[in-house]
């Protein structure tokens, strides 16, 4: 589930933050965009009362189908940048020290 809500996982063996690369979610998001344009081009002279609505529908569906297809085939994973700790304790003290306030 970590992995819906980031831009990378935890290796479960070495316990390192690792991230996909950036090659491999271009190639994944060029790789929908054109999914989703053959699509609507196939389907853009659809009649009927959803003929305007439909080839638009079906090209995000194809996007949102065919991208994570093609990251999932293609990704490279990397060592993710190391973010910095922010020490909350100090930073709430400081303010403290300076009679609440900033200069």
């Amino acid at each position: 589930m970590e992995l819906a809500y980031s831009d990378g996982f935890e290796c479960p063996h070495c316990h390192t933050r690792l991230d996909v690369t950036t090659g491999g979610r271009s190639l994944a998001a060029w790789a929908g965009l054109a999914a989703g344009w053959v699509v609507w081009r196939l389907t853009r002279n659809a009649g009927g009362p959803l003929g305007d609505v439909l080839p638009e529908l079906y090209s995000i569906l194809a996007f949102g189908i065919v991208s994570p297809i093609v990251l999932a085939f293609t990704a490279g994973l990397q060592l993710a940048p190391v973010t910095p700790v922010v020490d909350v304790a100090a930073a709430s003290s400081h303010g403290a020290s300076h009679g609440g306030g900033h200069h």
